[in-house]
């Protein structure tokens, strides 16, 4: 049994001693894709494309090429191509809605998908992409539908549910949004976004406690979330619990999360605390981690100076 690597020579070296062997160049741009060698399959596929311009899956495999080789306008050229030749493949018109959404051409992706619809009535995948781009399309109404609709032929899609409870929330249906968060949770309970979003909903209740639980709970599913951190340490700063403050912008730094926010909120921690040498240290670490410092750093350069004075 010989394994890819060497197959992978057989085809090469076949194709060397005869160009003209398209099945063992058709196998070989299928191994090139394996191993992530996109210009070479380039290269063969289109040599194929030029003896068998009709034959829809050399042009897919070609659009699969320039998509990963980040040309999307040359993908979607030749993913219509593939729809041209044969428009009943769910692949191919999934490639060029795919494609044309990253392009922005939400009105064409929509066109694909709903064809695919019209060969499967109950795609479940179709019903959640057209949902999906009317989401960006600002359609609720009918975001909602496709939601439902995906959700009614795959139960345990927590994707859809996800969504669908985002455009609930947008609508002020907040019950109907927990509800499917929640559901969410019961299908996959490490989905952090899912804890993050519920938090937010429970803060603009004014139910702190319940956020706070469910922002911890992001973390728990995504230990590198900095942006929670912050959230969490400022929250604390402000309630005057300096010692928690000080215990998240710990937990931060341990996990990787070094930001110019987690060393400036450390710092004000500290300064309440009248532990001034930490205090200017974290400042200074904050000015180093400016990229990620959302404070004005005009502001925290003068505290530093001021700082230094003092």
């Amino acid at each position: 049994m010989i394994n890819d690597v060497q197959k992978f020579d057989i085809l090469k070296q076949a194709i060397e001693k005869d160009p003209q062997n398209f099945q063992a160049r058709r196998e070989l741009a299928v191994l090139c894709l394996d191993f992530g060698l996109d210009q070479m399959a380039l290269k063969h596929l289109i040599y194929l494309a030029q003896v068998f311009p009709n034959d829809a899956n050399i042009h897919f495999n070609i659009g699969i090429c320039f998509e990963k080789l980040k040309h999307p306008n040359m993908a979607l050229k030749s993913y219509e191509k593939a729809v041209e030749i044969k428009n009943d493949e769910p692949d191919y018109l999934y490639n060029s809605a795919l494609v044309c959404e990253q392009l922005g051409q939400i009105d064409r992706a929509m066109k694909y998908l709903k064809q695919i619809l019209v060969l499967k009535k109950n795609d479940e995948n179709a019903f959640f992409c057209i949902g999906c781009l009317f989401v960006k399309k600002g359609d609720t109404t009918n975001a909602i539908k496709c939601f439902k609709k995906a959700i009614s032929l795959n139960k345990d899609d927590y994707f859809a549910y996800f969504y669908l409870a985002q455009e609930y929330k947008k609508i002020g249906e907040i019950d109907l949004a927990i509800e499917n968060y929640n559901k969410v949770l019961e299908l996959s309970e490490d989905y952090s976004w899912t804890y993050y979003n519920l938090a937010q909903i429970y803060w603009e209740k004014g139910d702190k406690d319940k956020a706070i639980i469910m922002l911890e709970k992001t973390l728990e599913a995504n230990p590198k979330d900095a942006d929670v951190y912050r959230i969490l340490a400022q929250y604390s700063l402000s309630e005057n619990n300096i010692e928690k403050c000080i215990e998240v912008c710990a937990r931060a730094i341990s996990k990787g999360c070094i930001t110019g926010d987690i060393f400036y909120i450390r710092a004000q921690a500290f300064k309440k605390k009248g532990e001034f040498d930490i205090y200017e240290k974290n400042i200074q670490k904050a000015i180093q981690n400016y990229k990620t410092l959302s404070f004005n750093l005009r502001t925290v350069k003068r505290e530093l100076d001021n700082a230094k004075k003092h």
